[in-house]
């Protein structure tokens, strides 16, 4: 067994993420991904070290594993915990690993389901493995996913709905939204998770947990946005949205936790453009309402677009601005109250960050 890792918050934790990259390697249409799963001590925001067990992969803690619709995916994972673990993937046939043994590896091979993104976890004892930190993000790009007019969007053609097609053929290319059309290098994933240091120390600890008794008795201290909250996630560049008007871009928004969440971004309306079902396949919407806020409960995985038009409240005389300069900044905060503190009554260290406009439009061959 190895020793269990230590996360410190802020600059280790962040090149921990990997929120950019991806632990899958692609050859064609064949890829292998390797994950361990390992415990670790996590200093929180408010210096309070807090033990948690983790996926990871090559690049470090909760990879954000990728692939490509339709590619066979062989997994590997190997249990360096001395506690019993497994592999899932809701929604995803064959995407499951049985009981894992300390010490002992186990694959799975799946073929990735419809592009989208999909939530990955180890489902032992369900669902405390997964608060104690054993969640990640599965991104899966669509195979064929331009419009009928050739326009890219985040979805498989035979998934799209026509309020889908018909947002994404007018971005850059509309009165409304001016500017680009959105691309796929334009999006950021949102983990949402809450941590309870009174479960994870009984866990440590070795008692016996009874999975029943966990959702009542649950109370978290710290609300987390891929694993950091308030300052550091606020200025953390791989969650924080940022670009000119007329670079919209696609949030990936996901909730590994038991508290649900209400997500409330300043400056621009979101427009839902996915969900999940009950059988924990992706929804498209048919109809794409604009979002002040929006609902993430326990285990959602909503897509929401970020359109980074003109802030409606400048009015059109008044832009571009004379006194308030660029860049503009605005939070993402959650709107139930208990999630913006961390460790109790810290505020605002809770489940927030910041997205930003760069200038008026994009540069010119930018």
């Amino acid at each position: 067994m190895k020793r269990r890792h230590f996360l410190q918050y802020g600059a280790a934790w962040g090149a921990a993420l990997a929120l950019t990259g991806g632990a899958v390697a692609q050859t064609g249409n064949a890829a292998r991904v390797a994950l361990t799963i390992e415990p670790a001590d996590v200093e929180m925001i408010d210096g309070v070290s807090v033990f948690m067990l983790l996926f990871f992969g090559p690049n470090g803690a909760r990879p954000v594993l990728r692939a490509t619709e339709g590619d066979v995916i062989t997994l590997t994972v190997r249990n360096n915990d001395a506690r019993t673990h497994g592999f899932a993937i809701p929604g995803v046939a064959g995407a499951t690993i049985g009981a894992i043994q300390p010490g002992r590896e186990r694959s799975a091979t799946f073929t990735a389901p419809r592009g989208g993104t999909y939530l990955y976890i180890d489902p032992t004892l369900a669902p405390v493995n997964r608060l104690l930190g054993l969640h990640g993000a599965f991104v899966v790009a669509p195979r064929h996913p331009a419009t009928p007019v050739g326009v890219v969007t985040p979805f498989s053609r035979d998934a799209q709905t026509t309020n889908v097609r018909t947002l994404f053929e007018a971005l850059g290319a509309s009165e409304r939204f001016p500017g680009h059309r959105w691309t796929p290098d334009r999006e950021r994933v949102w983990m949402f998770s809450q941590t309870d240091p009174a479960l994870n120390v009984r866990v440590d600890a070795g008692a016996t947990i009874d999975p029943r008794t966990v959702v009542a008795n649950f109370a978290p201290r710290y609300f987390t946005l891929n694993g950091r909250s308030g300052f550091d996630s606020s200025h953390d560049p791989a969650t924080r949205a940022s670009g000119y008007i007329g670079e919209p871009l696609l949030l990936r928004v996901l909730n590994a936790g038991l508290a649900t969440h209400s997500p409330h971004i300043h400056g621009n309306h979101v427009m839902e453009l996915s969900g999940v079902g009950p059988d924990g396949a992706q929804v498209v919407r048919d109809n794409t309402l604009e979002r002040d806020s929006w609902t993430m409960a326990p285990f959602d995985r909503k897509d929401m677009l970020l359109p980074f038009e003109r802030p409606p409240d400048i009015p059109p005389a008044a832009y571009p601005m004379r006194q308030e300069q660029f860049p503009l900044r605005y939070p993402m905060h959650c709107h139930i109250e208990m999630s913006q503190t961390a460790g109790g009554g810290n505020y605002p260290q809770g489940l927030i960050t910041d997205w930003e406009i760069l200038g008026p439009s994009p540069p010119a061959g930018g």
